[in-house]
This record gives C-alpha cells, structure tokens and sequence, in this order.
C-alpha cells in the first residue's frame, strides 16, 4: 500500500502527535468526502471539470486568471516542499517562477498538463508535510531567522486556501460573463 493510498495517508494522519501538523494535513489533504468551507477540498478540487477557456478567463486584464492562480499555488507548494525536505533550488519546471507564463497555445492539453503539473506539487507538499519531523517545527525554517516551519507549513496552508477561494468565486464570475 502506497502514501496515495487513503488507508496509509490517514493512518499516518491519525499517529501525528503534534496538532499543528494535524489541522495543516486537514486543509492540505482532507478526509475523502470533507468539503471545507471555500467549495473545494484543495485548488486540485476547485479546477476539476475547468474548461481551458474559463481558466485562461480574466474579469480585468490586468488581473490574474484561474489558470495562472493555478500555476503560481503548483510553485508556492513547490517552494514550501522544497524547505521542508531540503531540496535543491531550480526544480520548478516553468518560468517565471512565481507567476510563470501560460502557454501560448490554451489548448485541453496544455491545461490538462498545467493541472497535472499542480497535483503533482500538492501531492508532494502534503507527502513533505507528512514526513516532517514534528521535533522541527519551532526550527528556524529560513535565512531571515525570523519564519519558523509551522509558520512555512501554516502559511502554505493559508495561501493554498485563500487561492481556491479566490478559484471557486472566478468560477461564479465567469459563468455569470457567459464564458
């Protein structure tokens, strides 16, 4: 049985000492049928059944679409997986790095691959966030000597949910513009 299995992810969940880590992995990776207040379990969740059409949508051009929203989570979870594992820098496969550019072509298939690519990091953050050893949350997490792990893992947590949110209401406004 693999960690994608639900039966080793929530027996892992359910032998956490530390709360922190608990109610982090709650948001990150909810129980199977949880539906957290902002309509989608995860921003996986809130881009399921998109058309590459309302996900390259902007209300405003100088506003962010949901595909990019999408693009810029897959890079935070990326970046917050890497400090907790203590990756390498320069693995994120797009660029720039924060807001990576979408692709020319807004084809099902570069969406497709764009989702893709934000799974893949989710399921990464939240296998990171699994292993992280509790001992280490009050470490200091970053060269400023300020941030602390649980401040990472909570702040990943914040940024994931506040973009989904964000996600689920486009969604409405898109539909209420006819895309």
């Amino acid at each position: 049985m693999g960690l994608d299995s639900p039966d080793t992810r929530w027996s892992l969940f359910n032998t956490m000492t530390d709360k922190r880590l608990e109610e982090a992995l709650r948001h990150l990776h909810p129980p199977p049928g949880t539906k957290l207040w902002h309509g989608g379990a995860t921003v996986s969740g809130a881009l399921r059944g998109l058309s590459p059409q309302v996900a390259a949508w902007k209300p405003y051009s100088d506003r962010h679409s949901i595909w990019e929203l999408a693009l810029h989570v897959a890079y935070w979870d990326y970046a917050v997986q890497r400090r907790l594992t203590d990756g390498a820098k320069g693995g994120f496969p797009r660029s720039p790095s924060n807001w990576p550019n979408l692709p020319e072509e807004r084809t099902p298939e570069a969406w497709e691959k764009d989702r893709h690519l934000v799974k893949v990091w989710h399921d990464l953050l939240v296998e990171a966030v699994e292993q992280f050893d509790k001992d280490r949350l009050d470490d200091r997490a970053g060269v400023d000597g300020r941030t602390t792990y649980a401040d990472l893992i909570t702040g990943i947590v914040l940024h994931d949910t506040y973009h989904a949110g964000q996600i689920q209401l486009m969604k409405r406004l898109a539909r209420s513009h006819g895309v």
